[in-house]
């Protein structure tokens, strides 16, 4: 999305000149929405110039997106379209992305603001060896999000503010109850709430250096791909639905299976795309199948599951909250041996 505007009558004040922002996060979390949002707000709302365009593979939840914002407090045209190397501001929007795709930390400098969306506090997070940052904190926006029923962009949109201020809180607050004034009033409201909790609940810490201390991962592009890459023709890791792994898709949240409710009427699994529930057959077929629990490899946390359930057996909860046992069941135990199974 591009947006060009006037430079407004009233000078900023603030040192940055040109700002950029990189919003890392998982399909269906908001991040392409909160992108446009902010560059409205900035070029519609406060008279910079600028603009917004989002990177995403096949359009689905669950897969990477990135959104990027960039634009100029003196009113100087934003043309480019490129890929924002070096942001000012990086917001990530899950934890895990840093585990299952480290290269969206890559351009980060000394001069970058980092915000990540995490259970932990800023000095419960390592960092790769040499990595620095003038500003960073974390909010556990998921959590927010459920309990105040919005989005969590609403949630990181306050957040971001933190990092931002040439652009004034209340005129983003306002763009974004305008962008989706569409909505419900009640999830307009609640929109707000979470908006205000976010820039709230955040607080801006120091980097220290003893916080990078992980070694680096191995490069995400090869330096020479006519010496390493893989001989044309040949299926080196053929695909196999026992060794999928839907953990890097989820948003944060997950259904918890309440076994004390459940009937066993298997509407779950009717709805469930992945088949991962688990169920215990009786070998003689002198009982009905009983619901075990799921298998949370293959689990993308798509929340059908819940939806369907008649007595509420399964709710939805912060991925962080499961135990070990819960997560115990597997469908395939034999790739899992420290699995009991009956």
């Amino acid at each position: 999305m591009w947006i060009f505007g006037r430079k407004s009558k009233e000078e900023p004040i603030y040192a940055r000149k040109t700002v950029s922002i990189r919003m890392e996060a998982i399909g269906g979390q908001g991040a392409n929405s909160a992108g446009k949002i902010f560059a409205e707000a900035a070029v519609l709302g406060m008279g910079y110039t600028g603009n917004h365009f989002s990177s995403f593979g096949s359009e689905k939840k669950g897969t990477p997106v990135k959104s990027f914002v960039r634009f100029s407090t003196e009113g100087k045209a934003i043309r480019t379209a490129s890929f924002i190397k070096n942001p000012d501001v990086l917001v990530i929007f899950h934890e895990s992305l840093l585990q299952t795709h480290p290269e969206c930390l890559e351009g980060i400098t000394a001069h970058t603001d980092l915000l990540i969306n995490s259970t932990k506090s800023p000095d419960e997070i390592q960092f790769p060896l040499g990595f620095k940052v003038r500003k960073f904190a974390t909010i556990d926006a998921t959590t927010l999000a459920l309990k105040h029923e919005c989005g969590l962009n609403a949630i990181m949109l306050g957040a971001i503010t933190k990092f931002c201020p040439e652009v004034s809180s209340d005129l983003l607050l306002k763009t974004f109850l305008r962008f989706f004034s569409h909505l419900p009033e009640q999830v307009q409201k609640h929109n707000a709430e979470g908006y205000e909790a976010g820039l709230k609940k955040t607080k801006e810490y120091l980097f220290e250096d003893s916080q990078a201390s992980v070694d680096r991962p191995p490069e995400v592009l090869p330096r020479m791909g006519w010496e390493n890459a893989p001989l044309g023709g040949l299926i080196v890791n053929p695909g196999n639905t026992i060794l999928k792994d839907n953990s890097a898709s989820r948003k944060g949240l997950l259904p918890r299976f309440l076994p004390e409710i459940c009937f066993n009427c298997g509407y779950c699994d009717m709805v469930c795309p992945d088949y991962c529930f688990v169920w215990k057959f009786d070998p003689e077929k002198k009982q009905a199948p009983q619901l075990q629990g799921i298998d949370y490899q293959y689990c993308k946390g798509c929340q059908k599951c819940v939806v369907a359930c008649p007595v509420q057996a399964l709710v939805t909860v912060p991925e962080g909250e499961l135990t070990a046992e819960e997560k115990s069941q597997h469908l395939f135990p034999q790739i899992h041996p420290k699995t009991k199974r009956d």
